[in-house]
């Protein structure tokens, strides 16, 4: 049975559009042990991959004495480097896998260069990010990865999930539902409060869906929150920070109607498949877009929805995209999702 250590040290959104290539991997090695180190704040959700057998978690600024003894432990018959930094690269070094795999864009230096046996050759820039992770398992595997865009990733625990619903249910909120997750750790990425406002409004009154405002709360997502809620003129439940990770996929997982900018909730609703529409401006949606049929991506200034995507697009700024444009991407998602078998 082979022993694989899978990297992925970066934040929310990397690892679950890393869990797709860790699918496909346990697709094609359904006997494998896959473990998979990643940050510690991140390790819950993690856990909700069923394609990983454990997961060690990482704590940045920590001695992390029990990550760096289960690296070094092994034995390995591979380490994947989803990471591509110095940290990761070391951490690929010291498995004395038999095969220490990473990729050449990242391999800048003498040390990430003596990491690795082998270095993928895929291009970040022209690949949509989960493409570019999957490239990696088809370099270890030899052959294209086992893909499979229609099953998720992730698998919420049923306890996990009553949670969700109990806490959904207590703040009065039953029935069918929409998640507006405007927050995001990057200020250039936030849609105007008022707009949103607008929004929620919409769905509301001419929707027939509760809106459920969700994200973290503190730093700039909270006071972006609160902004909002000076502009709302129709009610809406307030449930920022009141989610751990797995709840939070739990609570998408079972919404009507997913709104937000590009955000790790975001990418949660792609691995759901749930009905979206998701806003970008400074982040180019060629890398980071969902990609199902029951999503609607908007960019910029453009009118309607984006159906084209270049992977040297220029940034755009989040003010450009309209809420005549958003409100129609809403009617044209949901009357698309009631209308099909």
């Amino acid at each position: 049975m082979p022993r694989i250590l899978a990297l992925q040290l970066k934040r929310i959104g990397d690892l679950i559009l890393t869990a797709p290539a860790l699918a496909g991997l346990r697709a094609a090695l359904p006997a494998a042990e896959i473990v998979l180190m990643t940050a510690a704040n991140v390790a819950d959700l993690a856990r909700c991959i069923p394609s990983v057998s454990r997961v060690i978690p990482y704590r940045a600024g920590r001695m992390n004495l029990n990550a760096w003894s289960s690296v070094m432990a092994g034995p390995w018959d591979a380490c994947l480097d989803f990471t591509g930094t110095d940290r990761s690269a070391l951490l690929v070094g010291l498995s004395h896998a038999k095969r220490r795999m990473g990729y050449k864009k990242f391999s800048d230096n003498r040390l990430r260069r003596l990491a690795f046996t082998e270095c993928s050759e895929a291009s970040v820039r022209e690949l949509h990010t989960v493409d570019f992770h999957a490239a990696l398992i088809e370099l270890f595997l030899k052959q294209s990865a086992p893909m499979s865009r229609g099953i998720c990733p992730f698998v919420i625990l049923d306890e996990t999930g009553r949670n969700a619903r109990q806490k959904l249910s207590a703040a009065g909120v039953a029935g069918p539902y929409a998640i507006i997750h405007p927050g995001t750790v990057r200020a250039d990425k936030l849609w105007q409060a008022s707009r949103w406002a607008e929004v929620a409004a919409h769905v509301v009154s001419m929707r027939g869906l509760s809106v459920v405002l969700t994200g973290a709360g503190d730093g700039i997502e909270r006071v972006h929150l609160d902004d909002i809620k000076k502009h709302l003129t129709v009610p809406v439940t307030d449930l920022t920070g009141k989610f751990s990770l797995p709840e939070l996929a739990g609570l998408i997982e079972g919404c009507g109607l997913m709104l937000g900018v590009d955000s790790m909730a975001m990418h949660l609703a792609a691995m759901f498949r749930r009905p979206q529409v998701a806003l970008f401006g400074p982040t180019n949606p060629f890398h980071w877009r969902p990609r199902h049929e029951r999503a609607a991506v908007l960019v910029g200034e453009a009118p309607g929805l984006r159906i084209q995507f270049d992977p040297r697009e220029k940034p755009h700024e989040m003010k450009d995209v309209s809420t005549v444009d958003v409100i129609g991407a809403i009617d044209h998602i949901l009357a698309n999702t009631m209308s099909a078998p």
